[in-house]
């Protein structure tokens, strides 16, 4: 199964697709989702080469610790250690300053400081650790290592930790290194297959995904907005409601459905409820009853009469 994408970043997609051209955070919204996704085609990458690797993987971690959420991209499991992968889809000259704890990345002459990754990790396997002896499972050792997963980066390093050297790879170096690091392990299994069943249906009924409030964060109302249903050929927002289909002005494609991705950024940007009025001034549909038609198909609603009543919409998957 391909990693899906984060909450956040469908919300983050919504929220450009419904805001004008010249909005004065559309280039800060946009340079955020960049990162967001250059990160997701990373990990992504990544999960691709662990496909060579015999032993299980669970991709997008997020738990909680009994103090705060915490988050891991990857994790490698056996039945003698747990592996930590910290994913990177940096680009350029990057150098490990180990002595310093630092990452530098210059680009095109531009140099920009990051998180030590290894900082990141060793928080990432504290929480890990609090995490495994509050859900009772016996303690397991624990590894980590860090991904670079773009083929236009090249790494240098500064520092006497050969340790940690050895612990930054390239994406491509997954299926080997990893191999051959949980091969060298001796001596008798730590987990059982069944601990470690038990251990992946544990963090999956446990797992939330990362909720922002995308309007909130950049101090966007919901008058800001423009509504309309979405045309699927030319993305001109403001379909038109015929008989039994959308019309779209400008280039003349129709949609049975257009709708639906109107109602998946409403639930994404303004929540999971919407009544008759509400639908009918973001789709520019004037008939009550047409409204309601199109929202029982697609809705559930809370059984009041027609004035009070709330439409659920479930579109996001």
């Amino acid at each position: 199964m391909s990693r899906q994408k984060s909450l956040e970043i469908a919300k983050l997609e919504s929220l450009l697709n419904r805001i004008s051209i010249h909005h004065p955070f559309r280039e800060e919204i946009a340079n955020h989702l960049g990162r967001l996704s250059a990160g997701h085609f990373g990990e992504s990458t990544a999960d691709h080469y662990m496909k060579y690797l015999p032993e299980k993987s669970i991709q997008d971690i997020r738990l909680h610790d009994s103090i705060q959420p915490f988050q891991i991209d990857a994790l490698l499991l056996s039945q003698k250690c747990l592996v930590i992968l910290e994913v990177k889809n940096y680009k350029g000259e990057l150098q490990f300053d180990l002595d310093h704890r630092k990452l530098i990345r210059t680009t095109e002459g531009k140099s920009e400081i990051f998180q030590d990754p290894f900082v990141q990790v060793e928080l990432q396997k504290f929480q890990l650790q609090r995490w495994i002896q509050k859900s009772g499972f016996p303690s397991i050792p624990i590894y980590s290592f860090i991904v670079i997963a773009n083929s236009n980066a090249s790494l240098t390093f500064q520092g006497e930790d050969r340790n940690k050297r050895k612990r930054v790879l390239l994406v491509k170096q997954l299926p080997t290194h990893l191999t051959a690091f949980l091969e060298g392990f001796k001596g008798e299994d730590v987990w059982s297959d069944d601990y470690l069943n038990e251990f992946s249906a544990q963090i999956e009924s446990e797992y939330t995904p990362y909720d922002s409030d995308v309007m909130k964060q950049y101090g966007i109302s919901k008058d800001e907005l423009i509504w309309g249903a979405p045309c699927p050929s030319c993305r001109l927002l403001g379909m038109i409601r015929r008989r039994d289909h959308w019309l779209c002005g400008r280039c003349g494609s129709k949609s049975k459905d257009a709708h639906l991705h109107l109602l998946r950024d409403h639930q994404l940007l303004i929540g999971d409820t919407i009544t008759n009025a509400e639908f009918r001034a973001s789709a520019g549909v004037c008939s009550v009853k047409v409204a309601r038609t199109l929202l029982n198909q697609c809705c559930t609603h809370n059984n009041r009469h027609s004035k009070g009543r709330k439409y659920t919409v479930d579109l996001i998957r």
